[in-house]
């Protein structure tokens, strides 16, 4: 009875603590991440049970909020967008937990973010197979993101047409959906990891020596090539997004190899520093330090790929010199 009195009292807190974070940007693509956890005391079966359990929820939440406007292809749009980036950040967590025996990491990754991309797709299909429905859905977050931004736009840039910066927003939102996505389904990811392997020394060797296949970078290659094709060619405007979102994803594969960098030669002074905090740390300067952050949002991605062709970490070295 003890036992059972303690695992749901565990599930409601992580439970609450998911549901505070998808309600507080950016935080809300880390939404899985503390249902996730569940897995590390009480199994992979339940923690998915739980995972199911709260994706119905928000979904069933989600429905009756929107029910006056369910009657139309726009309403619907409306939620499937609503409810796009929480299911696949669950279907990316259940993934990941069903594939634990896998032990090649980049095969169990590419699974877990499989269904991100097929929901992505599926949206899609489903906004531009009505032509009106573009136009109506970019009217209304446009309008919106007007009102919360607009007073803020004129203070800074007094005299700018707000609409002309609104719709600039857009496209970056548009452009960086699915990187967004992507960091908020592989931050989830290494959190749990972490916390499961905590009391483990090798974890932090494992973090420090991971790397992405040489041939890996054909595609950070390729896809930039791409968007500067595009600047010079005319293109249809749901190419050159897509485009971008693929640029986008490749810069955060090379991020994740930039952080190893990072944290192998902060490792090579202090061995006592874990991954979890440098990745804390790096987040925080990126997301809430303007300036600063221009640093680790381009430096980061730029060491990854320079790994690529340099041996920045010089792991071996650095295991020679403490063996």
């Amino acid at each position: 009875m003890g036992d059972r009195f303690y695992e749901i009292r565990d599930a409601v807190l992580l439970f609450a603590m998911s549901a505070v974070f998808l309600n507080l940007e950016p935080f809300s693509l880390l939404f899985v991440a503390p249902l996730l956890l569940y897995a590390i005391r009480y199994g992979e079966r339940r923690a998915i049970g739980l995972i199911v359990m709260a994706t119905i929820l928000l979904a069933a939440f989600n429905v009756l909020k929107l029910r006056s406007m369910l009657t139309d292809r726009f309403g619907v749009a409306v939620l499937l967008v609503n409810l796009h980036s929480p299911l696949s950040l669950s279907a990316a967590g259940i993934a990941w937990l069903m594939m634990r025996g896998e032990r090649r990491l980049l095969r169990r990754l590419t699974i877990a973010l499989l269904p991100s991309l097929f929901f992505l797709l599926l949206l899609a299909v489903f906004i531009f197979s009505d032509r009106a429905l573009p136009s109506e859905l970019y009217s209304m977050y446009g309008n919106a993101l007007a009102a919360l931004l607009g007073p803020m736009i004129s203070l800074i840039v007094p005299g700018v047409d707000v609409m002309i910066v609104i719709d600039l927003v857009l496209m970056l939102v548009m452009s960086l959906v699915y990187p967004v996505l992507f960091a908020g389904i592989c931050a989830s990811l290494f959190i749990y990891e972490s916390a499961r392997h905590s009391r483990e020394s090798g974890w932090e060797d494992d973090v420090m020596s991971f790397s992405f296949p040489q041939d890996a970078i054909w595609g950070f290659i390729i896809s930039w090539a791409l968007v500067l094709v595009l600047r010079f060619v005319s293109a249809p405007l749901l190419l050159g997004i897509a485009v971008m979102n693929l640029a986008g994803v490749w810069t955060l594969v090379y991020a994740i190899q930039g952080f190893t960098v990072v944290y192998a030669r902060i490792r090579m002074r202090n061995r006592n520093v874990r991954s979890i905090t440098l990745f804390i740390i790096l987040a925080a300067i990126g997301l809430l330090i303007p300036g600063i952050n221009l640093i680790v949002l381009i430096g980061v991605p730029a060491l990854g790929v320079l790994e690529t062709f340099f041996d920045l970490k010089k792991i071996g070295e650095y295991h020679e010199d403490h063996s």
